[in-house]
Protein backbone atom coordinates (compact mmCIF):
# COMPACT_ATOMS: atom_id res chain seq x y z
CA UNK A 1 0.00 0.00 0.00
CA UNK A 2 2.72 1.96 1.07
CA UNK A 3 4.91 1.44 -2.23
CA UNK A 4 1.59 2.14 -4.62
CA UNK A 5 1.19 5.53 -2.82
CA UNK A 6 4.66 6.66 -3.21
CA UNK A 7 4.79 5.28 -6.73
CA UNK A 8 2.21 7.89 -7.47
CA UNK A 9 3.56 10.65 -5.81
CA UNK A 10 6.44 10.50 -7.68
CA UNK A 11 4.63 10.51 -11.25
CA UNK A 12 2.88 13.39 -10.42
CA UNK A 13 5.86 15.37 -9.51
CA UNK A 14 7.40 14.07 -12.62
CA UNK A 15 4.61 15.18 -14.88
CA UNK A 16 4.57 18.52 -13.13
CA UNK A 17 8.23 19.10 -14.02
CA UNK A 18 7.59 18.04 -17.33
CA UNK A 19 4.85 20.85 -17.82
CA UNK A 20 6.82 23.34 -16.08
CA UNK A 21 10.27 22.88 -18.06
CA UNK A 22 8.12 23.57 -21.20
CA UNK A 23 7.59 26.92 -22.76
CA UNK A 24 4.20 29.02 -23.95
CA UNK A 25 0.76 28.09 -23.11
CA UNK A 26 0.39 23.79 -23.54
CA UNK A 27 -1.82 22.58 -20.84
CA UNK A 28 -0.69 18.42 -20.46
CA UNK A 29 -4.13 16.55 -18.72
CA UNK A 30 -3.19 13.53 -17.29
CA UNK A 31 -5.81 10.32 -16.84
CA UNK A 32 -5.13 7.25 -15.51
CA UNK A 33 -7.96 4.58 -16.77
CA UNK A 34 -8.54 0.53 -15.71
CA UNK A 35 -6.78 0.92 -12.23
CA UNK A 36 -8.37 -0.43 -9.54
CA UNK A 37 -8.77 1.24 -5.94
CA UNK A 38 -7.00 -1.37 -3.56
CA UNK A 39 -9.30 -0.47 -0.86
CA UNK A 40 -12.73 -1.48 -2.84
CA UNK A 41 -11.79 -3.06 -5.59
CA UNK A 42 -14.03 -1.24 -7.53
CA UNK A 43 -13.44 0.48 -10.70
CA UNK A 44 -12.39 4.21 -10.22
CA UNK A 45 -13.16 5.28 -14.49
CA UNK A 46 -16.71 6.24 -14.49
CA UNK A 47 -17.24 8.59 -16.91
CA UNK A 48 -18.58 6.83 -19.96
CA UNK A 49 -21.40 9.25 -21.80
CA UNK A 50 -24.06 7.86 -23.70
CA UNK A 51 -24.17 9.77 -27.17
CA UNK A 52 -26.86 12.53 -27.54
CA UNK A 53 -28.10 15.28 -29.89
CA UNK A 54 -30.35 18.56 -29.43
CA UNK A 55 -33.42 18.59 -29.97
CA UNK A 56 -35.59 22.04 -30.48
CA UNK A 57 -39.51 22.54 -31.01
CA UNK A 58 -41.28 25.79 -32.28
CA UNK A 59 -45.04 26.37 -32.19
CA UNK A 60 -47.08 28.19 -35.18
CA UNK A 61 -50.56 28.94 -37.27
CA UNK A 62 -51.48 29.42 -41.05
CA UNK A 63 -53.18 33.02 -41.32
CA UNK A 64 -56.18 30.85 -39.96
CA UNK A 65 -59.97 31.33 -41.62
CA UNK A 66 -61.62 32.05 -38.04
CA UNK A 67 -64.97 33.84 -37.68
CA UNK A 68 -65.73 37.67 -37.99
CA UNK A 69 -64.57 39.29 -34.78
CA UNK A 70 -62.11 36.96 -33.69
CA UNK A 71 -59.06 38.90 -31.68
CA UNK A 72 -57.47 36.29 -29.92
CA UNK A 73 -57.22 32.52 -29.62
CA UNK A 74 -55.45 31.51 -26.54
CA UNK A 75 -54.05 28.05 -25.86
CA UNK A 76 -52.52 26.09 -23.21
CA UNK A 77 -49.96 23.59 -23.31
CA UNK A 78 -49.48 21.45 -20.20
CA UNK A 79 -47.09 19.06 -21.27
CA UNK A 80 -45.20 18.09 -24.33
CA UNK A 81 -43.92 14.35 -24.86
CA UNK A 82 -41.64 12.75 -27.42
CA UNK A 83 -40.94 8.64 -27.66
CA UNK A 84 -38.29 6.86 -28.68
CA UNK A 85 -38.64 4.05 -31.24
CA UNK A 86 -38.58 1.13 -28.90
CA UNK A 87 -38.11 2.90 -25.85
CA UNK A 88 -40.29 5.10 -23.95
CA UNK A 89 -41.77 8.65 -23.43
CA UNK A 90 -39.76 11.70 -22.66
CA UNK A 91 -41.22 14.89 -21.20
CA UNK A 92 -39.58 17.88 -22.49
CA UNK A 93 -38.56 21.06 -20.68
CA UNK A 94 -41.45 23.95 -21.99
CA UNK A 95 -40.57 27.52 -22.61
CA UNK A 96 -42.79 28.22 -19.36
CA UNK A 97 -45.02 25.59 -17.65
CA UNK A 98 -47.53 26.17 -18.47
CA UNK A 99 -47.23 27.51 -21.70
CA UNK A 100 -49.88 29.88 -23.24
CA UNK A 101 -49.82 31.18 -26.03
CA UNK A 102 -51.66 33.33 -28.38
CA UNK A 103 -52.29 31.76 -31.91
CA UNK A 104 -53.42 34.45 -33.75
CA UNK A 105 -49.79 36.29 -33.17
CA UNK A 106 -47.87 33.53 -35.39
CA UNK A 107 -49.08 32.64 -38.35
CA UNK A 108 -47.81 33.31 -41.79
CA UNK A 109 -44.38 31.87 -41.66
CA UNK A 110 -43.94 33.41 -37.88
CA UNK A 111 -43.14 30.65 -35.20
CA UNK A 112 -42.45 31.05 -31.28
CA UNK A 113 -40.24 28.89 -29.03
CA UNK A 114 -42.03 25.50 -27.70
CA UNK A 115 -39.58 23.76 -26.53
CA UNK A 116 -35.84 25.46 -26.32
CA UNK A 117 -32.99 23.44 -27.89
CA UNK A 118 -33.02 20.20 -24.95
CA UNK A 119 -30.30 17.51 -24.86
CA UNK A 120 -31.90 13.80 -26.12
CA UNK A 121 -30.35 10.65 -26.09
CA UNK A 122 -29.54 9.61 -29.75
CA UNK A 123 -31.70 7.17 -32.15
CA UNK A 124 -35.17 7.16 -33.82
CA UNK A 125 -37.96 8.93 -32.22
CA UNK A 126 -41.11 8.47 -33.76
CA UNK A 127 -44.43 10.26 -31.94
CA UNK A 128 -45.34 13.47 -30.68
CA UNK A 129 -47.53 14.29 -27.93
CA UNK A 130 -49.11 17.45 -27.08
CA UNK A 131 -51.43 18.09 -23.80
CA UNK A 132 -53.68 20.78 -24.21
CA UNK A 133 -54.83 22.21 -20.30
CA UNK A 134 -57.74 24.71 -21.55
CA UNK A 135 -58.40 27.55 -23.97
CA UNK A 136 -60.23 30.47 -24.62
CA UNK A 137 -61.73 32.97 -27.32
CA UNK A 138 -61.41 36.59 -27.04
CA UNK A 139 -64.14 37.99 -29.80
CA UNK A 140 -65.56 41.59 -30.40
CA UNK A 141 -63.67 42.25 -26.99
CA UNK A 142 -65.93 39.21 -25.00
CA UNK A 143 -63.36 36.38 -23.42
CA UNK A 144 -65.26 32.69 -24.24
CA UNK A 145 -64.09 29.39 -22.80
CA UNK A 146 -63.35 26.65 -25.52
CA UNK A 147 -64.64 23.29 -24.40
CA UNK A 148 -61.72 20.61 -25.26
CA UNK A 149 -63.28 17.24 -24.32
CA UNK A 150 -61.00 14.88 -22.58
CA UNK A 151 -60.04 12.60 -25.35
CA UNK A 152 -59.22 15.87 -27.53
CA UNK A 153 -56.85 17.11 -24.73
CA UNK A 154 -54.10 14.56 -25.74
CA UNK A 155 -52.73 15.04 -29.51
CA UNK A 156 -50.28 12.50 -30.36
CA UNK A 157 -49.19 12.59 -33.85
CA UNK A 158 -46.53 9.87 -35.55
CA UNK A 159 -43.36 11.67 -36.77
CA UNK A 160 -40.40 9.78 -37.75
CA UNK A 161 -36.71 11.33 -37.19
CA UNK A 162 -33.48 10.60 -36.34
CA UNK A 163 -31.69 12.19 -33.92
CA UNK A 164 -27.28 11.35 -34.43
CA UNK A 165 -24.92 11.73 -32.00
CA UNK A 166 -24.32 15.33 -32.15
CA UNK A 167 -26.75 15.93 -34.19
CA UNK A 168 -29.84 18.73 -33.98
CA UNK A 169 -33.35 18.60 -34.80
CA UNK A 170 -35.61 21.52 -35.39
CA UNK A 171 -38.96 20.76 -35.41
CA UNK A 172 -42.01 23.09 -36.35
CA UNK A 173 -45.43 22.17 -34.94
CA UNK A 174 -48.60 23.85 -37.18
CA UNK A 175 -51.63 24.30 -34.47
CA UNK A 176 -54.17 24.52 -37.51
CA UNK A 177 -56.82 26.82 -36.15
CA UNK A 178 -58.63 26.53 -39.09
CA UNK A 179 -59.13 23.10 -38.76
CA UNK A 180 -59.26 23.04 -35.09
CA UNK A 181 -61.84 25.65 -33.88
CA UNK A 182 -65.47 25.30 -34.45
CA UNK A 183 -68.15 28.01 -32.98
CA UNK A 184 -71.94 27.51 -32.99
CA UNK A 185 -73.72 30.81 -33.00
CA UNK A 186 -76.59 31.25 -30.63
CA UNK A 187 -78.86 34.17 -29.61
CA UNK A 188 -77.43 34.21 -26.03
CA UNK A 189 -73.13 33.78 -27.15
CA UNK A 190 -71.56 31.46 -29.45
CA UNK A 191 -69.91 28.63 -28.40
CA UNK A 192 -66.95 27.01 -29.25
CA UNK A 193 -64.99 23.76 -29.08
CA UNK A 194 -61.54 22.74 -29.70
CA UNK A 195 -60.69 19.35 -31.86
CA UNK A 196 -56.88 20.11 -32.10
CA UNK A 197 -55.18 19.38 -35.97
CA UNK A 198 -51.89 19.58 -35.94
CA UNK A 199 -49.15 19.46 -38.93
CA UNK A 200 -45.52 19.00 -37.52
CA UNK A 201 -42.86 19.35 -39.72
CA UNK A 202 -38.68 19.51 -39.77
CA UNK A 203 -38.20 23.56 -40.26
CA UNK A 204 -36.02 23.66 -42.81
CA UNK A 205 -37.19 21.37 -45.15
CA UNK A 206 -40.79 22.78 -44.88
CA UNK A 207 -42.02 23.57 -48.21
CA UNK A 208 -44.03 26.79 -49.18
CA UNK A 209 -46.91 27.35 -51.96
CA UNK A 210 -47.47 31.17 -53.24
CA UNK A 211 -49.99 33.09 -55.64
CA UNK A 212 -51.70 35.82 -56.54
CA UNK A 213 -55.13 36.66 -57.37
CA UNK A 214 -55.73 38.76 -59.82
CA UNK A 215 -58.43 41.71 -59.35
CA UNK A 216 -60.30 41.18 -62.46
CA UNK A 217 -61.15 37.44 -60.80
CA UNK A 218 -62.78 39.43 -57.70
CA UNK A 219 -65.00 41.42 -60.16
CA UNK A 220 -67.14 38.53 -60.82
CA UNK A 221 -67.91 38.04 -57.50
CA UNK A 222 -69.82 39.97 -54.96
CA UNK A 223 -67.45 38.78 -52.04
CA UNK A 224 -63.84 41.10 -51.16
CA UNK A 225 -62.55 37.69 -49.95
CA UNK A 226 -60.92 34.28 -51.16
CA UNK A 227 -60.58 31.25 -49.68
CA UNK A 228 -57.68 29.12 -50.67
CA UNK A 229 -57.86 25.34 -49.71
CA UNK A 230 -54.88 22.98 -49.91
CA UNK A 231 -55.88 19.29 -49.78
CA UNK A 232 -53.77 16.14 -49.72
CA UNK A 233 -53.95 13.87 -52.75
CA UNK A 234 -53.79 10.48 -51.35
CA UNK A 235 -53.84 9.21 -54.85
CA UNK A 236 -51.79 11.09 -56.68
CA UNK A 237 -54.91 11.86 -59.22
CA UNK A 238 -55.13 15.48 -59.65
CA UNK A 239 -58.70 15.54 -58.98
CA UNK A 240 -60.55 15.72 -55.58
CA UNK A 241 -62.23 12.87 -54.23
CA UNK A 242 -63.74 11.37 -50.78
CA UNK A 243 -60.14 10.67 -49.92
CA UNK A 244 -58.36 13.75 -50.25
CA UNK A 245 -58.67 15.12 -46.57
CA UNK A 246 -58.38 19.09 -46.29
CA UNK A 247 -54.65 20.47 -44.88
CA UNK A 248 -55.11 23.99 -44.33
CA UNK A 249 -57.19 26.77 -46.00
CA UNK A 250 -56.11 30.68 -45.72
CA UNK A 251 -58.42 34.12 -46.19
CA UNK A 252 -57.04 36.00 -49.36
CA UNK A 253 -58.68 39.81 -49.33
CA UNK A 254 -58.93 41.81 -52.82
CA UNK A 255 -56.88 44.68 -51.32
CA UNK A 256 -54.10 41.80 -50.25
CA UNK A 257 -54.29 39.24 -53.34
CA UNK A 258 -50.56 38.01 -52.48
CA UNK A 259 -50.78 34.95 -50.78
CA UNK A 260 -48.18 32.00 -48.94
CA UNK A 261 -49.06 28.79 -47.77
CA UNK A 262 -46.31 28.00 -45.28
CA UNK A 263 -45.12 24.73 -43.45
CA UNK A 264 -46.19 21.84 -45.79
CA UNK A 265 -45.04 18.27 -46.15
CA UNK A 266 -42.18 18.08 -49.08
CA UNK A 267 -43.11 14.71 -51.18
CA UNK A 268 -46.49 15.12 -51.23
CA UNK A 269 -49.00 15.79 -53.74
CA UNK A 270 -51.71 18.61 -52.95
CA UNK A 271 -54.40 19.88 -55.38
CA UNK A 272 -54.85 23.77 -54.21
CA UNK A 273 -58.37 25.19 -54.99
CA UNK A 274 -59.62 28.89 -54.61
CA UNK A 275 -63.10 29.23 -53.52
CA UNK A 276 -65.29 32.75 -53.93
CA UNK A 277 -68.94 33.10 -52.99
CA UNK A 278 -68.28 29.53 -51.68
CA UNK A 279 -69.57 28.67 -55.79
CA UNK A 280 -69.14 25.49 -56.93
CA UNK A 281 -67.14 24.65 -59.36
CA UNK A 282 -64.07 26.29 -57.73
CA UNK A 283 -62.54 29.64 -59.20
CA UNK A 284 -59.27 27.69 -59.91
CA UNK A 285 -57.65 24.48 -59.49
CA UNK A 286 -54.02 23.33 -59.04
CA UNK A 287 -52.69 19.78 -58.97
CA UNK A 288 -49.05 20.06 -57.17
CA UNK A 289 -46.97 17.07 -57.82
CA UNK A 290 -44.91 15.56 -55.13
CA UNK A 291 -41.35 16.63 -57.29
CA UNK A 292 -43.60 19.95 -57.09
CA UNK A 293 -42.64 20.84 -53.36
CA UNK A 294 -38.81 20.03 -52.77
CA UNK A 295 -37.41 20.08 -49.08
CA UNK A 296 -37.03 24.32 -47.97
CA UNK A 297 -38.43 25.11 -51.36
CA UNK A 298 -41.20 27.29 -52.75
CA UNK A 299 -43.83 26.58 -55.80
CA UNK A 300 -45.59 29.33 -57.67
CA UNK A 301 -49.43 29.01 -58.13
CA UNK A 302 -49.99 29.38 -62.12
CA UNK A 303 -46.60 29.45 -63.02
CA UNK A 304 -46.02 33.01 -61.21
CA UNK A 305 -49.10 34.50 -63.36
CA UNK A 306 -52.27 35.61 -61.50
CA UNK A 307 -54.95 33.96 -60.85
Amino acid sequence: MKNGALHSIVLVIALLLLVGCGEGDTVVFASFKGSTNQDTGEDTDRTSEKSSGLVVIVITDAEPVLPSGTEEVWITVEEVLIHREGGGWVSLPLVQTPYTIDLLRFHSGNTTDLIRPVSLASGTYDRIRLIIDNASVVSNGNTYPITISPEESTIEKYFLFDLEDGGFADLTVDFDLSQSLGVAQSSLAPSYELTPLLHINHTEEAAVISGEIAPVTFDDHSSREAIVVVFMDNDFSGNLTADDKEYTRIRVDRDSPEFTIYWLIPGEGYTVAVEIDGREPTEYEQFMYPADLQRGGVCELNHGNLI
